[in-house]
């Protein structure tokens, strides 16, 4: 093999080095101290409490976030108690459907101010829903 055949191999794999290190600091300065990337919005996918009627879409009830609702996932790693209180303040209602690896039987009408959670060990382990229904 040729010195020139060689010298092109090396150059090849440099800028293909070069172009993986820049992707990666365009990666880094698109996050904040967290590592999570910078949206510059809000959460589209958050589950936020209380919602309100919205309309009607086909015949279904539609809802979007109140002007005082919050994220629920505020709610985890909280005591069940003081979830509940957070929750108040927001005219907002806990129900327990899962407690401890344990089903809980829970209301199956839809009402926009119920935060259906999961809790272990008196703590808000994972949020199941905001509203309920079937």
């Amino acid at each position: 093999m040729s010195g020139q055949t060689v010298h092109r191999r090396l150059l090849s794999v440099a800028a293909a080095t070069v172009s993986i290190a820049v992707g990666a600091l365009a990666l880094t300065a698109c996050s904040d101290d967290s590592g999570e990337a910078r949206t510059g919005g809000r959460d589209l996918t958050a589950l936020r409490c209380p919602m309100v009627e919205a309309g009607q879409n086909g015949g279904v009830n539609q809802y979007r976030p109140a002007e005082n609702a919050f994220d629920t996932a505020e709610l985890l790693g909280l005591e069940l108690a003081e979830a509940r209180e957070k929750a108040a303040r927001h005219n907002c209602e806990i129900i327990v459907s899962r407690e401890d690896d344990k089903s809980r039987p829970v209301p199956i009408e839809i009402d926009p101010t119920r935060i259906y959670v999961y809790i272990a060990h008196g703590v808000v382990s994972h949020i199941e829903g905001v509203g309920g229904g079937l």
